[in-house]
């Protein structure tokens, strides 16, 4: 499966489209948890409590689930409602926790040079911009509006290149981990970063790209 296809599926779950097909459920590690494996505030977790990024700032306002399995949810400041989550699940295997990050490896498109000498192949379709590359244990996609980067298609690639780069998010010594983030804010919180460590998954999803990577970044793991 190319990574377009790959990709174009993930942005119909997040938009609400009807996909038919097999649905795996993965076996998440489970167990009687004593009160003091209990998660209820945001210090007993690896999330950042607050972060600032280019148009807005989030603060973390709860935090629920066990040590193994938790998540915690940002607002807006100044909001009640949830702009980005954090979750951290432990699963059985390390492969069974690589199915949940599914990194890109194989990619179809033109090549294209990003700023720091990244490679990187781009492809267009359907009213969108794919560019798509590997750093390390990494597997990076971005995708923006045709129309946004007529000028310039590798725009907001070189953007997120940057961000990265500043943040030292793919510099984390990782399994495997994967960054998917669109140029425009995202109602169903599409941009996500997601990361292994053995048998143990972090995920961020949020509706802004630059917040995401932010959150990512600052986090504990």
């Amino acid at each position: 499966m190319d990574f377009k296809r790959k990709v174009q599926l993930g942005i119909a779950t997040a938009t609400g489209a009807l996909i038919l097909g097999v649905v795996v459920v993965p076996s998440i590690t489970h167990g009687l948890y004593a009160a003091s494996d209990n998660v209820s505030s945001v210090s007993q977790t690896a999330a950042p409590t607050t972060v600032k990024a280019t148009d807005q700032t989030v603060q973390a306002t709860s935090a629920s689930g066990t040590k193994g399995n938790y998540s915690v949810k940002y607002v807006n400041a100044g909001t009640s409602s949830t702009t980005a989550t954090y979750k951290q699940t432990d699963y059985n295997t390390s492969s069974e926790a690589k199915t949940q990050v599914n990194p890109l490896t194989n990619t179809q498109g033109s090549s294209v040079q990003l700023n720091s000498g990244t490679t990187a192949t781009m492809q267009g379709t359907m009213g969108r911009v794919y560019v798509h590359w590997n750093t390390g244990n990494w597997s990076v996609t971005t995708i923006a509006n045709t129309e946004d980067v007529a000028s310039n298609p590798a725009k907001f690639a070189n953007q997120v290149n940057s961000q990265l780069e500043k943040q030292s998010l793919t510099d984390k010594s990782v399994t495997s981990g994967a960054v998917t983030v669109y140029n425009t804010t995202q109602d169903g919180q599409a941009n996500t970063v997601k990361w292994q460590e053995s048998g143990q998954v972090s995920q961020v999803q949020g509706q802004q790209a630059n917040t995401v990577i932010k959150i990512a970044a600052a986090t504990k793991n």
